[in-house]
């Protein structure tokens, strides 16, 4: 399994980046998950996705994350939900086999 993140300034290409290696991956056999974090949500575009079907794609919502702090007051987010569980909740499929998901937008800034 493959992790890869795509980030920079903007008007650096990020999506076009992000969309081509996806479908890339995608042709050639690979699961691929693509999660547009950008407040201008274009990856599915990028990937194929019609403006009109991107109205349908719902962003992630904080409830599939467990908030936990341990004896020492360390603070820790992990998954509540299985990956594939919140891809098939909450992704859209694209013509070329990729699953495009939308992360929630930010409430606040700084660290907690």
């Amino acid at each position: 399994m493959s992790k890869i993140a795509i980030a920079g300034k903007g008007g650096s290409g990020k999506t076009t980046i992000a969309g081509l290696l996806a479908r890339s991956f995608a042709v050639r056999g690979r699961q691929v998950w693509a999660i547009d974090a950008d407040t201008n949500p274009n990856l599915g575009l990028s990937l194929g996705i019609a403006q009109d079907r991107l109205g349908s794609l719902a962003p992630m919502p904080r409830t599939i994350l467990r908030e936990r702090t341990d004896e020492a007051g360390k603070r820790s987010v992990s998954l509540d939900v299985p990956p594939a569980d919140i891809a098939r909740d909450f992704g859209l499929a694209t013509p070329d086999g990729v699953t495009l998901m939308l992360m929630g937008t930010v409430d606040h800034g700084g660290a907690g």
